[in-house]
């Protein structure tokens, strides 16, 4: 698995979630079929991996927790919708 950036893509996505949210850091990657979207700001990280397709699969979640948070000893929250095409992670600072 590769996560590639293609925030660059996604402009307006990035645009709107810096001038509607607290974030201050936006990215956005392609997993495949699963977008994954990650914001930082002073006081947490937020993580979204959605697929139209399928249900995003556990080994996609574990390689996006293990890829993009850093720290062994870090607790996160997970947020799984009835359906498994959308999954947030939030990370408090």
């Amino acid at each position: 698995m590769h996560l590639i950036d293609v925030t660059n893509s996604y402009a307006k996505l990035v645009q709107s979630q810096l001038n509607t949210t607290d974030a201050n850091y936006v990215k956005v990657y392609s997993l495949g079929n699963t977008s994954v979207i990650y914001t930082e700001s002073n006081t947490a990280i937020g993580i979204a991996l959605e697929n139209h397709d399928r249900r995003v699969r556990k080994e996609e979640v574990d390689f996006v927790i293990k890829r993009l948070i850093k720290g062994t000893d870090t607790s996160y929250t997970l947020t799984v919708d009835k359906s498994r095409h959308v999954i947030e992670i939030h990370v408090d600072k």
